[in-house]
């Protein structure tokens, strides 16, 4: 991908190329060690001649004559409205084939929380697949979803699993779904302060929210999954109280119900605009593209066993029992 005439004069600080998944990106940007490298592990970090699927510039100047985009994520980023509940100061977007560029200050807070989703959404659209909200672990030749809402104990329960290598870890948060088979995102981890974060036994950096260190699970854990798993379960991770351990099976209309409103990365992230937008704003392209994506989901929740986790992962009895059920491969 050549660089075009209008940022030849950029003065690159950040060069670096990562994996999202089935992803390469590389992320230029004019500040030097562009912190939202930091929310990509070690294990993400790819070599200088990669050649990259996209390319992201993170400009804190603005380039003379770059056109401004016209989709209503450029609108509402120009208006200081990032995506869910994060704002911000005004940023520029400006898009052409594989490449976006993004003007304005602070952009590490724009690159994890909207352009990372974005692109694996954009994924599913032009090579179908399904992308999720959830973390993932795995025991022999299947995978375990771990989905559900901000602090019910997803980390903590991952962490656990996979500390003594019983449990293979795959992600702590985006997972592309395609063909049966579960392929994470190579991330690091957001935890909250606590026995869980100490007992991950390595360094820790800090995050955009202050309440949170960033962990790199490739120095945490001992095993890790690059290639893509066959989905074998689901889990909902739904911690409440020390000391309790509690594993209820959902039938497949409830954990459809959970799945959409916790698990779709389109609803979670708000994306809809953005698939309209990549569907050239035609709403029957948008509908035949939701409709496959959510008989997607459907399909792959109601083919296999579905529970409702709420259990003190710390406690070793617990433990014991949540490993077991993995290795049944959640059948029991």
């Amino acid at each position: 991908m050549t660089q075009p005439l209008l940022l030849a004069s950029v003065s690159v600080r950040t060069d670096q190329v990562v994996r999202i998944g089935p992803l390469t990106l590389r992320i230029v940007s004019d500040v030097p060690d562009f912190p939202a490298l930091h929310y990509f592990s070690r294990a993400a970090r790819l070599p200088d001649s990669t050649a990259p699927d996209v390319e992201l510039w993170c400009l804190s100047d603005a380039v003379p004559g770059l056109p401004a985009d016209t989709t209503a994520r450029a609108r509402s980023l120009a208006s200081g409205y990032y995506v869910t509940d994060h704002f911000g100061p005004p940023v520029r977007m400006s898009s052409s084939g594989n490449r976006i560029v993004l003007v304005g200050d602070h952009l590490q807070r724009l690159v994890w929380p909207y352009v990372v989703k974005y692109l694996l959404l954009r994924h599913t659209v032009t090579a179908g697949g399904l992308f999720l909200k959830a973390a993932a672990i795995a025991v022999g030749d299947g995978a375990t979803l771990i989905v559900g809402r901000g602090g019910a104990g997803k980390s903590v329960l991952v962490s656990r699993l996979c500390q003594s290598g019983d449990a293979t870890f795959i992600t702590n948060s985006h997972v592309i779904l395609a063909g049966g088979a579960v392929q994470g995102v190579a991330s690091t981890m957001r935890m909250r302060p606590g026995p869980w974060l100490d007992q991950v036994g390595t360094a820790s950096a800090a995050a955009l929210d202050p309440s949170e260190r960033l962990v790199d699970p490739y120095d945490a854990f001992p095993r890790h999954a690059g290639a893509a798993v066959p989905l074998r379960a689901v889990w909902i991770a739904d911690f409440r109280a020390p000391g309790e351990h509690d594993v209820q099976q959902l039938t497949p209309d409830e954990a459809v119900s959970v799945a959409e409103q916790f698990a779709f990365g389109l609803a979670v992230y708000r994306l809809e605009e953005d698939l309209l937008d990549l569907c050239g704003g035609d709403y029957r392209a948008f509908a035949a593209q939701y409709g496959r994506m959510r008989a997607q989901l459907h399909a792959a929740v109601s083919s296999c066993p579905t529970y409702r986790v709420r259990s003190d992962v710390q406690l070793a009895a617990n433990r014991d029992q949540l490993l077991h059920l993995l290795f049944d491969g959640g059948t029991s």
